[in-house]
This record gives structure tokens, C-alpha cells and sequence, in this order.
């Protein structure tokens, strides 16, 4: 049997940091939101063990990656002998603030209890994802949605009004670890825009990689309801009714970096494509 599913990219409407915990993580205060930008999973059936196959070498394939300790996690949990082939086809930037490792796990869950014929549900499943990152409970929700705690306290919210945005992924990553770890109480967030609310480590950021501040102005000048998404290091912002090819002029600008038109996605659309739907059901 061979099962595939889209993992979309989540960009932050608003990122609030509230303060430091005592487990060392740091409360939040966040609005998520589900964009049509995608990797692709595809699981199928092995012998034994977990082999990922990722068509981006740059990114590894071994437990380092949140699909892998995700298999072996479900496989722990409801003591599974069978093995999964998967493969991965990256679309999402790495080390973007976009949740790209985050999607791929929680996908990864709902394609392998499927596969391996787990009689669970999506909660169960979600908190199996939220031992390996505070992302990836949101991506068993979708659509948009307030984050509290370290992100993996969810609250659905109703969809956001349907918008047009135009993503900048600049050609580095950035660390979530050390962003957080720089963020200071009472450092200025970033200003309101109709659409995109104040982020809190927009500031840490900054200084830790001006580069980012020259994507960050190019963007301005031609969307100035733009944003840090996350912690970095993508951008992204309210296209509007401004002209189609003002992104490609955007992105003549920042040679390198990546420049595309996506948009939001709805929660409906998004239990849809990402088989969440199904999962739900069982």
C-alpha cells in the first residue's frame, strides 16, 4: 500500500512572547495560519525499520529529522513491528519559520497510523506530535488558530478572511533555539498592518542577522503589511491588489532569495488535501 498527503507551511498572523518558563521554553501568545505552500509525503510499506528519503540532500535523514523520530515514536507508543518506506519531497524551506519539519511529522502520523492500521484519532496522535515539537499540534488543526503555551495549546479560531500573500525566503536559515534564546521582555515588536499583528522576535532577529533587515525593507516598499513569519528567516505579506508581477520585481531585487504568490488556506481546504479529514472519520 502506498498513501500520500500535502504537509502545508503555517506562517504566524501575530507572535506574542509572554515570558520565560520555568521548563525553559518560553510562553507564547500566537495566531497560525495555513498557507498553500507544500511537501509532499508518501508512505508505503517495508519489512522493518523507518527509511526516509528526502529529495533535498542538505537536509538529513536520520533521526535528526522530526518524520523519523515521529515514525519511531508512534512505533514505540503502539508497540509496532512493521516498517515504513517514506519519501519526501521538499517545497518548504528549511530553517524558515514556515513549519515545514513540524508539517512533515504531523502528516507523517496520520499517513502511518493509516498505513499500519492503528486504531487511534487525531488527538491521540496530536499529542503524540507535541513531545516532538511545540508546532506540530497545530498542523492536526489548521485553517487559522490561537497558540498558547509553548504553541501547543490550540484554539480553532473561524478562518481568516481569504488572502493573497507573497512569501521572500532568504537564501539562509535561521536557528528557533537562538532567536528565542536573544529575545529580551519589552523588546519592541514589529509594527500592526491590517493584516499581520506585532511579533515579538522580530527584534532578535534583526540583530542577529541584518541581512534580514535589507529583505525586510525591499519587501516594505512594495507590501508594507509585511512581517517576519516565526522566528525567521522568511518574510511575508499582504499582496492586496497590487500587480502580479510587482513579486517578480520584488525578487529582482534579492538575488537568491526565493520569492512566490501564495495564499491562505481555510481549515475545510486544508482537512481536505492534508487527510486530516479522513483521519478524523475513523
Amino acid at each position: 500500500m502506498i498513501l500520500r498527503a500535502e504537509a502545508f507551511a503555517k506562517t504566524n498572523l501575530r507572535l506574542e512572547v509572554i515570558g520565560k518558563r520555568a521548563d525553559g521554553f518560553h510562553e507564547i501568545d500566537t495566531t497560525f495560519q495555513t498557507i498553500d505552500l507544500c511537501d509532499l509525503l508518501e508512505v508505503s510499506d517495508a519489512p522493518d525499520g523507518v527509511r526516509l528519503e528526502c529529495s533535498d540532500p542538505s537536509i538529513p535523514s536520520d533521526s535528526r529529522n522530526l518524520v523519523v523520530r515521529a515514525a519511531e515514536a508512534l512505533r514505540k507508543k503502539y508497540g509496532i513491528s512493521r516498517g515504513a518506506r517514506i519519501r519526501l519531497e521538499k517545497n518548504i524551506p528549511a530553517g524558515g519559520g514556515l513549519g515545514g519539519g513540524s508539517s512533515d511529522a504531523a502528516i507523517a502520523l496520520l499517513l502511518l497510523a493509516r498505513l499500519w492500521e492503528i486504531p487511534t484519532d487525531v488527538g491521540a496522535l496530536s499529542g503524540v506530535g507535541s513531545t516532538l515539537g511545540s508546532d506540530v499540534p497545530f498542523f492536526f488543526v489548521g485553517g487559522t488558530a490561537r497558540g498558547r503555551g509553548r504553541g501547543e495549546v490550540l484554539e480553532p479560531l473561524p478562518d481568516a478572511p481569504a488572502r493573497s500573500l507573497v512569501l521572500v525566503a532568504p537564501p539562509f536559515s535561521i536557528s528557533t533555539a537562538e532567536v528565542y534564546a536573544r529575545w529580551l521582555p519589552g523588546a519592541p515588536p514589529a509594527a500592526d498592518g491590517p493584516v499581520f499583528g506585532p511579533n515579538s522576535l522580530a527584534s532578535a532577529v534583526l540583530e542577529m542577522y541584518p541581512e534580514m533587515d535589507r529583505h525586510r525593507r525591499v519587501l516594505s516598499r512594495s507590501y508594507p503589511d509585511c512581517q517576519i513569519s516565526g522566528s525567521g528567516s522568511s518574510l511575508v505579506a499582504w499582496e492586496g491588489d497590487r500587480d502580479p508581477r510587482t513579486a517578480k520585481a520584488v525578487a529582482a531585487e534579492l538575488p537568491g532569495a526565493r520569492v512566490l504568490r501564495t495564499r491562505t488556506v481555510s481549515r475545510s481546504e486544508y482537512e481536505k488535501r492534508s487527510t486530516l479529514e479522513l483521519s478524523r472519520r475513523r
